[in-house]
């Protein structure tokens, strides 16, 4: 099994164990209020219980695919700001779910916002974390000597027998190809 697939993997048992995570730190805070004998309103469970799952699931996501990621300051800053972005936008669509249904249930309004956070968040990062046409063509003459790259998109066009580009379409002379390939292995080194 490759890593890739692997990680594919990995990522697919990630729901259900946040799930479980988020449902045992909620038995933990219910029985911890029996215990100590104070009352923590249903929100504040609620609110606990996403931010801990949150916090695992990122640890889980970024271990799992840091090897993978070519980090970079902007792909760094990206996923920071993605995880704030995602935080308002489900504290907004959290607040409003409990205004819809009311006060007397302020807390499936925390729980919905914390679900949602945490899904925009994986969502961004996927977007932000995905390799360059340049990386890509980086990675593919690494793994290769002799692959040919599209200097648009960097798919490798090795073993083609025309000169389009199946992935993007852009098309090229072998003269205008052998070209921009030449400059490209010259920009890499």
């Amino acid at each position: 099994m490759s890593r890739l697939v692997s990680r594919i993997l990995l990522s697919m048992f990630m729901f259900p164990l946040a799930v479980l995570f988020y449902a045992f730190v909620m038995v933990v805070a219910e029985e911890s209020q029996q215990g100590f004998g104070s009352r923590m309103r249903e929100a504040d469970m609620f609110l606990a219980s996403d931010g801990l799952t949150w916090l695992v699931v990122a640890v889980y996501w970024c271990v799992l695919w840091r090897t993978a990621v070519n980090w970079n300051t902007s792909r760094i800053l990206g996923t920071f700001l993605s995880a704030l972005g995602a935080a308002i936008v489900g504290g907004l669509a959290g607040w409003s779910a409990g205004s819809l249904i009311g006060p007397l249930d302020a807390g499936f309004g925390v729980f919905i916002g914390g679900i949602l956070a945490i899904i925009l968040w994986l969502i961004a990062t996927v977007f932000i974390w995905r390799e360059t046409a340049a990386e890509r063509a980086q990675r593919i003459k690494g793994s290769s000597k002799s692959a040919v790259t599209c200097p648009t998109c960097g798919y490798n066009l090795t073993g083609l027998s025309e000169s389009r580009c199946p992935e993007c379409g852009s098309k090229f002379t072998l003269d205008e190809l052998l070209a921009l390939q030449l400059k490209t292995d010259k920009d890499i080194e």
